[in-house]
């Protein structure tokens, strides 16, 4: 069994069989993130040799994990062969989480939605929703006709802070029994496969970057817009969590010292100004509170021209500018993606008050995409994020910028994948990374 390196040791060494593996995945998500490809085109884009990415590739093909595609045409000499993902090669789960209902969808491993279904969740407390997510999760397989060895994991998205596996508390689940509720090992016992959980803003970062402008951008921070506003960092195509987990939470930087009160404790969040609860707080009156606003109800005003929400926009737009300079100098990322649930027509007025942009520190001359960028992945499933969460913690790359996930219980440690063994991923071990 290889020894787990401690975050801050600098850089480790690799074994024989590590980098074997090492290599094997970096194969493997090439040819998933760009096939069809060629062998010759694998060789240029990691560094091996062409002989090498032949026999890596006649291993992964044995394997089931990927395929012949075809022979691409039209260039000299002999038609090259090319190489693409094998759908059936193996299969995720994605489960979203939300107030009063559960989302899941199965998803094979180029991406395709193979099984989708939600159920209403009747009860609020933790053992009763990791039951609810455990029966939607059979149903899933059911109705997919997909067993269960085939199963990578299940990556779940939650509306609030999430430590090594364990679901903190967040204003969606009022109750002190959500405190550090360890969902992720509660999960695993009910399903006996891998669970990984997260916050959803990260989930949608991670969806983000395997199947929207992730394929253009290695680096971006993906601003995700609810009732709250959260975010999302991916670097270097590895989505990065922080020390604790909390990375990305800029609803709480403060843009305005001194000012509104903030649940957190502060005063002047950003999240209490740009979100759906401070626009819907300038309309719900005494008799209601923010959240009990319909989306439908703020479109409705905004469309009449209701000076309350103009002047919402307005000043959410200038906290906005702040937050984007804030977010570029900070972190450099190729763009910022802003998504989420904001309606449409909410989220094109807020950027058009963003704009234009504060001035950039940086020389962007050479980057060809825009500051900010609209979100492709589809907001509307945030669960297919969730499914992506399993392939991007377990086969990240040693050193990837993750903090540690949570040890796997025993009952998964007995559904080890022949596929994913060969990818050197070890069920009896947490992800390798930070």
């Amino acid at each position: 069994m290889t020894k787990r390196s401690e975050p801050g040791n600098g850089l480790q060494g690799a074994n024989l069989e590590q980098t074997r593996s090492l290599n094997r995945r970096a194969v493997f998500e090439a040819v998933r993130r760009h096939g069809p490809i060629t062998r010759a085109e694998l060789a240029q884009r990691i560094g091996l040799t062409v002989q090498g990415i032949s026999n890596i590739s006649a291993e992964l093909e044995e394997a089931g994990l990927i395929r012949q595609e075809g022979k691409r045409l039209g260039q000299r000499g002999q038609p090259a062969v090319e190489l693409s993902v094998n759908p059936k090669g193996g299969y995720t789960v994605g489960l979203s989480l939300a107030y009063r209902r559960v989302v899941g969808v199965l998803v094979d491993l180029a991406g395709t939605v193979v099984a989708e279904d939600d159920q209403i969740l009747r009860e609020r407390a933790p053992e009763a929703t990791a039951r609810a997510l455990q029966a939607l999760t059979k149903a899933l397989l059911k109705e997919s006709k997909v067993p269960e060895r085939e199963v990578w994991g299940i990556g779940v998205s939650v509306p609030g802070t999430v430590s090594n596996g364990a679901f903190w508390y967040d204003k969606v689940q009022e109750a002190d029994e959500w405190t550090k509720y360890p969902l992720a090992p509660e999960l695993e016992k009910l399903t006996g496969a891998r669970v990984l959980v997260e916050n959803d803003a990260t989930v949608a970062a991670v969806g983000e970057s395997l199947y929207g402008v992730g394929r253009t951008a290695s680096s971006f921070f993906y601003l995700h817009f609810n009732l709250g506003v959260g975010g999302g960092l991916v670097l270097d195509g590895h989505h990065y969590r922080g020390a604790f987990g909390g990375a990305g939470e800029i609803g709480h930087m403060i843009v305005k010292p001194g000012g509104r009160p903030c649940p957190c404790g502060s005063r002047g969040c950003l999240e209490q100004y740009v979100s759906l609860y401070a626009a819907a707080e300038m309309v719900c009156g005494p008799d209601r509170t923010p959240d009990e606003v319909p989306e439908e109800e703020l479109v409705e005003y905004l469309r009449a021209g209701d000076q309350r929400l103009l002047a919402w926009q307005q000043e959410a737009g200038q906290y906005l500018k702040i937050a984007i300079r804030n977010i570029e100098a900070i972190f450099d990322p190729d763009t910022v993606v802003i998504g989420g649930g904001l309606p449409q027509e909410m989220m094109d007025g807020l950027i058009a008050a963003a704009s234009p942009l504060l001035p950039s520190m940086m020389h962007r001359s050479a980057s060809t995409l825009p500051r900010i960028m609209p979100a492709e992945h589809a907001s509307a499933l945030p669960a297919l994020g969730a499914a992506a969460l399993p392939i991007a913690v377990l086969l990240q790359q040693p050193g990837s910028a993750s903090a540690a996930w949570s040890v796997p219980t025993a009952a998964v440690k007995t559904r080890s994948n022949p596929a994913l063994a060969l990818l050197g991923v070890d069920f009896a071990q947490p992800p390798q990374g930070g």
